[in-house]
């Protein structure tokens, strides 16, 4: 099994520089803090093993959880009973997972022909892509093309912290287009899989494609690091409904090819019986 990206040491520093204590159950992390009104919330996310339910118990208990979230990387029958289904997901709970095992020329041909066309077209277009320590300058062009997008969270910190936290385990790359940047992701990796965790563009880069050159060169970064998979992290899912905002970027993800990948439903253990009532 491959060690997901809530599951490394640099997440949980990511996870305390926002503001959540850490714990380990069974190896893997747990993430807690306190709400206003609610209490402590705790987060379980893609543990390598799942807890049973007198170690759920104890957690709640030890640092006295009023909700417990799990998301499961695979179907947890044996706790189910003591568990209600959550009405959302804090991760995608579907994805696309790019196998980087086969060749860059197969990689290419496993592409839609739009998608292929179109980075041969944005390098033609004289789109170039270059790595960079420029956190801030990506941060800002992340934030203005989300808000063109009609996205208003204040993501900048989560940006820098992940980037802080992950040191060279993460990669941003930018780009240009006479010397001005136009786009950029922000890619970490854990031990197998290189993820694709926040992009944006400018209204030029869009026009030249650079996006999908973006892409393809990260992809290309994750096959020179040894990665086994890349991970475009977050698809449309039609079980949530948050995620209907999503289906313009995963048309963009399908493009590329791969396997799309889907999670368990997210699962809550609740100690407040009110909170279980309101399905919080």
């Amino acid at each position: 099994m491959t060690t997901d990206l809530r599951q490394t040491p640099q997440y949980a520093r990511y996870m305390e520089t926002l503001g959540w204590q850490t714990a380990k159950v069974n190896g893997d992390y747990l993430y807690f803090r306190k709400l206003p009104l609610i209490g402590n919330v705790g987060k379980l996310q893609r543990p390598q093993k799942l807890p049973t339910a007198e170690q759920l118990r104890a957690l709640q208990k030890r640092h006295h959880l009023s909700v417990l979230y799990l998301e499961p990387t695979r179907h947890p029958s044996p706790i189910t009973h003591h568990l209600t289904r959550a009405k959302s997901a804090f991760l995608p709970s579907k994805t696309i997972y790019i196998d980087l095992a086969i060749s860059e020329e197969t990689l290419l041909k496993e592409m839609k022909p739009k998608t292929r066309y179109n980075i041969g077209l944005a390098a033609r277009r004289g789109v170039i892509i270059k790595n960079s320590t420029l956190i801030n300058e990506f941060a800002n062009l992340w934030q203005s093309s989300a808000r063109k997008r009609g996205m208003w969270l204040p993501q900048k910190k989560e940006i820098k912290a992940l980037w802080s936290a992950y040191g060279d385990k993460a990669h941003l790359l930018l780009a240009h287009s006479a010397e001005k940047p136009i786009a950029g992701v922000l890619l970490v990796e854990s031990p197998e899989i290189m993820y694709y965790m926040y992009a944006g563009s400018t209204s030029e880069g869009k026009k030249l494609f650079a996006p999908t050159l973006l892409a393809w060169e990260a992809m290309r970064l994750a096959k020179e690091k040894g990665k086994k998979f890349f991970d475009f992290e977050g698809i449309y899912a039609p079980r949530y409904k948050s995620t209907k905002t999503w289906k313009g970027f995963t048309k963009f993800k399908e493009g590329f090819g791969g396997k799309v990948v889907e999670y368990p439903p997210t699962l809550v253990y609740y100690s407040n019986p009110l909170l279980k009532l309101l399905n919080i």
